[in-house]
């Protein structure tokens, strides 16, 4: 072999590696500062990616979980094995996927968003289904569906908490891929989506109360209001408010963010207004769990439950006192919510049975919205603890990371490996631990939010656009000093440092002080 020869083999491996460099990398974001991220991606992900075949055409989606009573279910390698998605599910699990994974993510959550609107246009609400008294002529987003597109009528096939969750899916997919095309093309199904929950509101206040579903083993029914729905209802009007925007739909974008505004308004009245906002004697107060408006009959379950507080705060329907107020009332009553035999932390008293009773975590993923809300709010009681108190139960079934818990048949079930509880753990730790986010424009860096015993040091392989990004923290302490982007400095705006590099391979350098 001559120079020349040799000389062009060199230069065609060297080329080969820097185009693998981020093809080739890993498909999800890696840190050795925590041993469970594999797991929780392969179990909560990788062995929940199914594909659908409904009415002949393929749709790629992600099912609810990969273990059941603690044995994983078989066939991974097949993506067309029998299964059931569940709308919420994608939307909060995808909290964290879409900042976990690279891609395919996204390409999966589009197929999804697909499929969605395939088993609304098959699930109409006639009355015929025994579980779904709605009788009202239109179509609706359910609560689930199974193989085939089946709508999964052993559940709600009418659930008004999956009509917010598709629009909130839609908004979320489109933050995240800038694909205002896509969200053009499906704008009419956007809309009668949003005319769902408009109808929803019987007595004119904005507040959904013809209700259906199961909010976390707590069933709802019509003429009720309570405050997750009516959070959810609010932001998935602001949500659809900025799309009309980008679409042209100005008329539209106005009248929905002033229903958004007056939703929320409406929600934080008192209870004695006809809100859903408890006062307390020492100035503070709490969403009550829900109130019954059925005519001569109406009252309040003035029940705190951590599910039908967090959300709403998540969804920015407080205000700092508020805040302060709810989670002042978790610290108040740690013991009950979070010291319990399977971890943090207690959703809703309802269905459960004798064996069940409350010592267990129902719902993983809201112990990780707890710890990021805490880091996104700066309340730093206990949020170290909260978060060792997940880590510490992650194992409960072996076989995957992050069990749901007791459940109502008080068997370790644990529903583990459910794309749910492991796309918030990854939302929790990228978005609210380590202040990274990505959005279509650009990579996000704000401040981080260390935990006690546990290290804050680096995130690899962050796939974004045809991009890879590996990021280390140098230092101690919780404000940036400075960022490098492959050792050039880069500007903040407001704590915020902007990536927008979109191929190749490169390395970040945070210091903090």
């Amino acid at each position: 072999m001559n120079i020349f020869s040799t000389t062009s083999l060199l230069i065609t491996v060297i080329a080969a590696m820097f185009s693998c460099a981020a093809s080739c990398a890993p498909d999800h974001v890696t840190t050795s500062d925590q041993s469970v991220v594999d797991d929780a991606f392969v179990h909560g992900y990788t062995h929940n990616m199914v594909t659908d075949v409904i009415d002949g055409k393929n749709y790629r989606t992600i099912s609810i979980q990969c273990v059941n009573t603690g044995t994983h279910i078989d066939n991974f390698d097949n993506e067309f094995r029998g299964f059931s998605v569940w709308t919420r599910d994608l939307y909060w699990g995808g909290l964290g996927w879409f900042q976990a994974g690279g891609p395919e993510v996204i390409n999966r959550y589009k197929t999804s968003l697909q499929a969605l609107i395939t088993c609304k246009n098959r699930n109409k609400a006639d009355g015929h289904v025994a579980n779904w008294p709605l009788n009202n002529g239109r179509y609706y987003i359910p609560q689930a569906w199974c193989t085939g597109g089946a709508i999964a009528e052993g559940f709600y096939p009418y659930d008004s908490e999956s009509q917010a969750d598709f629009l909130l899916l839609a908004h979320m997919y489109w933050k995240v891929s800038g694909d205002t095309e896509y969200i053009a093309s499906i704008w009419d199904d956007i809309m009668y989506v949003t005319k769902n929950i408009e109808v929803m509101d019987t007595n004119g206040n904005s507040l959904p109360d013809n209700l259906w579903g199961s909010y976390d083993y707590q069933g709802l029914g019509q003429d009720q209001e309570e405050p997750l729905m009516s959070a959810k209802a609010s932001a998935a009007y602001k949500a659809v408010s900025e799309l009309a925007k980008l679409t042209g739909h100005t008329d539209e974008a106005k009248r929905l963010s002033a229903l958004a505004a007056k939703v929320r308004k409406q929600l934080n009245k008192p209870v004695s207004e006809g809100g859903l906002w408890n006062p307390l004697p020492d100035g503070g107060g709490y969403y009550v769990n829900f109130r019954s408006i059925k005519k001569g009959h109406e009252s309040i379950d003035e029940k705190f439950i951590p599910y039908e507080n967090l959300v709403p705060m998540f969804f920015g329907m407080m205000e700092k006192k508020q805040i302060a107020s709810v989670f002042s009332i978790l610290d108040g009553g740690f013991s009950k919510y979070y010291d319990l035999k399977w971890g943090p932390m207690y959703v809703a008293p309802a269905a459960h049975t004798s064996n069940s009773v409350i010592d267990c975590s129902t719902t993983p993923w809201l112990g990780f919205l707890d710890v990021y809300l805490r880091s996104k709010n700066g309340w730093t009681n206990n949020r170290s603890r909260i978060y060792k108190m997940l880590m510490d139960h992650a194992y409960d079934i072996p076989a995957a990371p992050f069990t749901e818990g007791a459940g109502i048949e008080g068997n370790l079930t644990g529903g583990a490996g459910r794309a749910w509880d492991n796309g918030n753990f990854f939302h929790c730790l990228i978005n609210g631990i380590y202040g990274v986010e990505k959005t279509a424009d650009a990579i996000i860096l704000t401040a981080p939010t260390p935990m006690t015993d546990f290290p804050l040091t680096e995130l690899k392989a962050i796939q974004w656009h045809e991009a890879q990004y590996d990021i280390k923290w140098l230092g101690e302490g919780s404000k940036i000093a400075g960022v490098t982007l492959d050792g050039v400095r880069v500007a903040s705006s407001a704590g915020r440092y902007r990536l927008t590099k979109r191929s190749e391979v490169h390395s970040v350098v945070v210091k903090l002080r």
